[in-house]
């Protein structure tokens, strides 16, 4: 089974661009509470605003599945990755030209995970249409592993790259995996329109 999977280019692009994606937004995550500590010196500000990462799956899990249902899987997770580019480099272009607020974080946050609600979804109901049945629990496992693995190296690229880039840019770094990852997506062919 793995050795099928590594051969299907479909799912060993959509594993990177998920594995790179996913390192950067562990590095958002802990890149947060520690420009929020060094913004307001508040612990309450900053439990707010990391808590505006977990509200969207509340608020929009379930229109999340009834958009991914409807719509073209590959381009939902295009246009999320895009969007939250976008998105994330507010965080550093606002620090650069002073205008950086804990409320501008904080809606920058909460649009972050909204589109990446939408995201999730759409990535695990496009694994069974680029792969076989035999190859379908090889793949989940992948996704799950890959997902462990970018928590575990998020905090890593975070400590190495405040020491190298500073506390700013790794925001920017995590903008660039989005980037990483739209062209990985971009490079799966899919059968049919899904």
């Amino acid at each position: 089974m793995l050795n099928s999977i590594i051969k299907n280019r479909n799912f060993v692009f959509l594993w990177f661009g998920h594995l790179i994606s996913h390192a950067g937004d562990a590095v958002y995550m802990i890149a947060l509470p520690w420009l929020m500590l060094d913004l307001t010196g508040s612990k309450s500000l900053t439990s707010l605003v990391a808590t505006s990462a977990y509200i969207p799956a509340v608020l929009f899990g379930l229109t999340a599945g009834v958009v991914v249902d409807r719509y073209n899987r590959k381009w939902i997770m295009i246009c999320s990755d895009i969007t939250r580019a976008v998105l994330v480099v507010v965080i550093p272009v606002s620090i650069i030209f002073n205008f950086i607020t804990p409320m501008l974080i904080g809606c920058v946050t909460f649009l972050l995970s909204s589109f990446a609600t939408f995201f999730y979804p759409a990535r695990d109901s496009l694994i069974p249409h680029i792969t076989s049945n035999e190859e379908l629990p090889a793949a989940n496992s992948a996704i799950s592993i890959s997902g462990q693995m970018s928590h575990l190296l998020g905090p890593i690229f975070a400590g190495v790259g405040i020491s190298f880039f500073g506390l700013t840019h790794l925001f920017t770094a995590d903008a660039v995996s989005f980037l990483f990852s739209i062209l990985f997506i971009s490079l799966i062919v899919t059968p049919s329109s899904r």
